[in-house]
């Protein structure tokens, strides 16, 4: 091999560790650049899942969650793959305040999930037609449909045994014999009950009691509704359609909620199919002889304690 030959190894073989060194540097340089735009891309679509999971969730409280109020709706636990998201709620009733199930659901890059138990938590027993909230086992207020046969007629009108509560506040379910407007219960409900929340309906669908406490309504602020709070609730059910596209005992509520939206364009025209109202047990047995309520369903009930007064 002569030097001309060897000169020329030599220089290739610089060549070639120049070369390896370089690709070994920009490997060094890039491959962080890689991970962090790859973190950056999974944080924000993690990010993304996250917003819309709250977004449902405060969706349900407001369209969905009769008489139930919510404390937070925060970001409970996050790692690299995504996160839970939790939502911690209550009831309260003339006053008195006490805890209700928890939301929680499950996001990461590719999607979210609500617990199961948010739309099953619910212990139905059809012999009575009562129900109960499985995380903290109190009552549920249920509407009843006008249709539907139930077996235990007898459990459908409650109002007739709360005077027996003494020294208690409650709140019930009322399902009207046919729908009323706003205007009309203004007229009919007696001024020291409590109108918290208000039934859409359907009422001749189904069986309204099998609903998972999935009803469709409208809060009360201080026992009123406002036509800002109607079109309110409009807007909700028009741009918020994954939340609502369940069904509930085969009652599909995007569809009917968009019915409804469409059906009332106004608080003045909106019918609605019943009410939760609360009080002190003694007032509201005032209504158990109301030919305008159909069924009562009693909740929750809460002692009258000696160092706080009810509302009214």
């Amino acid at each position: 091999m002569d030097k001309a030959t060897k000169k020329m190894e030599k220089t290739i073989r610089k060549m070639k560790l120049k070369r390896l060194l370089l690709t070994i540097g920009l490997i060094i340089l890039l491959v962080p650049v890689i991970l962090a735009i790859i973190y950056k891309a999974t944080q924000n679509l993690a990010g993304n899942q996250s917003w819309q999971l709250m977004n449902d969730f405060e969706v349900k409280e407001e369209l969905l969650s009769p008489n139930i109020s919510s404390d937070d709706n925060y970001l409970s636990t996050t790692s690299f793959w995504g996160g839970t998201v939790t939502s911690h709620r209550y009831k309260e009733i003339d006053g008195y305040r006490i805890p209700w199930s928890t939301l929680t659901g499950n996001y990461s890059w590719s999607g979210y999930q609500e617990d199961v138990m948010n739309q099953a938590g619910v212990d139905y027993d059809e012999k009575t037609a009562q129900a109960y909230d499985r995380q903290t086992q109190q009552k549920i207020p249920l509407f009843y449909s006008l249709k539907h046969h139930y077996r235990a007629a007898a459990n459908l009108n409650q109002l007739k045994q709360i005077s027996q509560v003494k020294n208690s506040v409650a709140e019930v379910a009322l399902t009207f014999s046919k729908p009323l407007t706003y205007h009309q219960l203004q007229r009919l409900l007696p001024n020291d009950l409590e109108a918290d929340w208000y039934w859409l309906g359907p009422s001749n669908r189904g069986n309204a009691a099998e609903f998972a406490n999935n009803y469709l309504g409208l809060q009360a602020t201080d026992g009123r509704l406002s036509e800002t709070s109607f079109q309110a609730l409009k807007h909700a059910i028009k741009h918020n359609s994954s939340a609502l596209n369940f069904t509930a005992n085969q009652f599909q509520v995007l569809k009917y909620a968009k019915w409804y939206s469409r059906h009332y364009p106004s608080l003045k025209s909106a019918k609605f199919a019943g009410i939760i109202v609360s009080g002190q047990t003694q007032k509201l047995a005032a209504l158990k002889k109301a030919t305008w309520i159909k069924y009562s369903s009693i909740g929750a009930v809460v002692k009258i304690k000696p160092y706080q007064k009810p509302n009214k």
